[in-house]
């Protein structure tokens, strides 16, 4: 029997055999009560600059790593890009192989690394093959294609991120196609305003002390130009049509219990915010605060927060 692996996508660990990352059809992670508390050192997000490109475009990669000691902003993050498409066989967003040596290609070292997508990143992960060996890959919910890569940090379980990239419109008609093509604009990274804080409805400034044990409501906050409108051609009716982004919000303690890990806005919901529970630690000392903020093409943004328990 093989050994079973292990792997995180965008910071959430999943199961390696076979190889399931979570969320389909957006692409962002569903994380789970032990994924909030950061107790070891992990990658909690990537963030690609820009948000979505076309293969071979050049592209600066940012990881998030914290641990119990805070944001390590110095982590010696290994950067690989997977050419392993998904095979017939394999039901997954993306392969098993790519945890294995051979299908991957080194993309630099560094908390940060500017380098260059594969070129064949939309005949090997999107509509373009032509292989008998494995299918034409399906766009996600937002008509989006992705290229894995891997951020590999000693000693911790890899992180898979799906960096989007641009490719042709698939099964789509010249109308439909010229259309598209006239009216797509390619993602952007959403923008993290500052995390506030508030108790019993009054505001707490997190850059004071706070006292142990208080529980307080955590707003994360966003410009309303971060949930973008953007082009999508729907398969069903073969008309382009507009869609609106939706937001997902990830929170991350070292201590402390959080109500929930994860929140957000559906893509109708036009409200530019997103709250979530703390209860702060019985000891006192430095807590270490992270939000991620997503929108469902990709695009992510992220901030870390350090509050003194007293």
């Amino acid at each position: 029997m093989k050994a079973r692996r292990e792997a995180r996508f965008a910071g959430v660990r999943v199961a390696c055999a076979p190889l399931a990352v979570l969320a389909v059809a957006t692409c962002v992670p569903k994380l789970t009560n032990d994924d909030a508390l950061v107790t070891a050192t992990r990658v909690l997000a990537v963030k690609a600059e820009p948000a979505e490109a076309a293969p071979g475009a050049t592209v600066t990669f940012t990881a998030l790593v914290a641990s119990p000691q805070g944001t390590v902003g110095d982590a010696p993050v290994g950067w690989a890009f997977c050419s392993a498409p998904k095979p017939i066989t394999e039901d997954n967003v993306v392969s098993n192989a790519c945890l294995d040596a051979a299908s991957l290609s080194g993309a630099g070292t560094g908390p940060s690394v500017t380098t260059q997508t594969p070129p064949a990143g939309c005949s090997l992960f999107g509509p373009d093959t032509s292989s008998t060996a494995f299918r034409p890959r399906d766009p996600d919910a937002t008509g989006g294609f992705y290229q894995p890569l891997l951020a590999l940090l000693p000693g911790t379980v890899p992180a898979v991120e799906l960096a989007r990239i641009h490719c042709d419109l698939p099964d789509a008609d010249a109308a439909a196609a010229s259309a598209f093509a006239a009216s797509y604009q390619l993602n952007q990274n959403p923008t993290l305003l500052p995390l506030t804080a508030t108790q019993g409805g009054a505001s707490v400034d997190l850059t004071s002390p706070v006292a142990a044990g208080t529980r307080l409501v955590l707003e994360a906050a966003w410009p309303a130009s971060s949930a973008e409108t953007f082009a999508y051609f729907d398969p069903g009716t073969e008309n382009v049509e507009g869609q609106r982004e939706s937001m997902q919000v990830a929170w991350y303690t070292s201590a402390g219990s959080l109500d929930t890990e994860s929140t957000g806005r559906a893509s109708g919901d036009m409200a530019t915010t997103s709250d979530d529970g703390w209860v702060t630690p019985s000891a006192t000392g430095t807590v270490h605060l992270w939000v991620v903020l997503r929108d469902n093409r990709g695009g992510v943004d992220f901030a870390s927060v350090d509050v003194v328990v007293e």
